[in-house]
C-alpha cells in the first residue's frame, strides 16, 4: 500500500493539480493507494506516524519542500521509504537528487526505483533534508513565508523571485554579528557574519546553490559562512551564489563536520528546509542514513 501525503496548498495549487493527475495514473495502472490531505502543517507528522507499520510500502510526498520536511521528520530511522513527486515553489530537495519535475516522471522512479539510504541533518530534535539558514537567511526565510508578494508570485510561476524580494527587504535593516563555531572540537571565529547555511544537500531558495559540494550520503555537513563584507558586498556576492561560485570569494569560508556548534554574541534566526525552527543553543549534527528514500 502506498500511501500519498498531497499539500493541495503548495506551490499555490500546484499540489492539487499534480494529484488529479497522478490519481488517473495511479488508477490506469492498479496501484493500490491511499490518499491523505494536509496543510503543511505539524499535521504532516502525526499523519505519517500514524501510517507506520500498517503495510506500508512507501510515503509519497506531493508538495514541496516544506512538506516533505514534516514527513521526513516523521519517517527518520523508521524502515519505510520515501518519495518524492515535486509541487512546491522551490523544490530543492527533489532538484538536489534529480528527481524528475513532471508527476508521471516522478511517479515512475517511485514505482520502479531501488530504496537508497541518505543522511539527515538534526538541529536539537528537529531533522532537516536540505539546509539549515542561520542568521541572515533564517531571516530571510522567515520574511518569506510571512510575504504576501510569495503568494502573487507563486501565481506567476516565480516562486523563487519571493527569496530575491524578501532578501533585499532584510538586507536594509540587518545587522551582522560575531560569533564562535565548533566544528568536531576545532573551534573557529569570526566578526561581521551575515549567514551561516550547514547543509546536507547543494540547494535552497528556489535553485540557489549554496553549498555545491554537499552530497546527502557522505556522512558530514557542508558548511558555508559569508562574513567580513557590507551590505553592497553582500548583493554582489549573493547572486554568484545561483552557480555555485561564490565559494571562491574571499569573504566566503567552506566547511565540512559532523558536529556543529555555534555560540553566537546575539540570538540568530534558524530556519530547517525553510521552517522556521527554535532553538537554543545552535548545535547541529548529522544523522548519518537516517532516511530511506525512493
Amino acid at each position: 500500500m502506498y500511501y500519498f501525503i498531497v499539500n493541495k496548498t503548495s506551490g499555490n495549487g500546484k499540489g492539487a493539480n499534480v494529484w488529479s493527475k497522478v490519481q488517473k495514473l495511479l488508477k490506469a495502472k492498479g496501484v493500490e493507494y491511499q490518499v491523505l490531505f494536509t496543510d503543511g502543517t505539524e499535521n504532516d507528522r502525526k499523519l505519517v506516524e500514524s501510517k507506520i507499520g500498517l503495510e506500508c510500502t512507501a510515503v509519497v510526498v506531493i508538495g514541496g519542500d516544506g512538506t516533505i520536511h514534516g514527513v521526513a521528520n516523521a519517517l527518520a530511522y523508521k524502515n519505510v521509504p520515501l518519495g518524492i513527486i515535486p509541487a512546491g515553489s522551490g523544490n530543492d530537495f527533489a532538484r538536489s537528487l534529480q528527481i524528475p519535475k513532471d508527476h508521471e516522471g516522478a511517479l515512475n522512479r517511485i514505482l520502479t526505483g531501488k530504496v537508497k539510504t541518505m543522511d539527515l541533518g538534526k538541529v536539537g530534535q528537529e531533522y532537516f533534508i536540505t539546509i539549515a539558514g542561520i542568521g541572515f537567511d533564517g531571516k530571510v526565510a522567515k520574511v518569506t513565508n510571512e510575504s504576501k508578494m510569495k503568494k502573487l508570485l507563486n501565481k506567476m510561476s516565480l516562486g523563487s523571485l519571493s527569496y530575491i524580494y524578501s532578501l533585499i527587504k532584510v538586507l536594509i535593516t540587518y545587522q551582522p554579528t560575531t560569533l564562535t563555531i565548533k566544528i568536531d572540537e576545532r573551534i573557529h571565529r569570526f566578526s561581521e557574519v551575515w549567514m551561516i547555511s550547514v547543509a546536507n544537500l547543494p540547494f535552497y531558495g528556489g535553485g540557489i546553490k549554496i553549498c555545491p559540494d554537499a552530497i546527502a550520503d557522505d556522512g558530514l555537513l557542508d558548511i558555508c559562512i559569508l562574513h567580513g563584507v557590507n551590505r553592497w558586498e553582500l548583493l554582489m556576492v549573493f547572486p554568484r551564489a545561483f552557480s555555485g561560485s561564490h565559494i571562491t570569494h574571499k569573504n566566503v569560508t567552506m566547511l565540512k563536520g559532523k558536529d556543529i556548534f555555534i555560540t553566537p554574541e546575539k540570538d540568530l534566526v534558524i530556519q530547517c528546509d525553510g521552517e522556521i525552527v527554535a532553538h537554543n543553543p545552535i548545535a547541529l549534527t548529522v544523522e548519518k542514513e537516517a532516511l530511506h528514500i525512493l
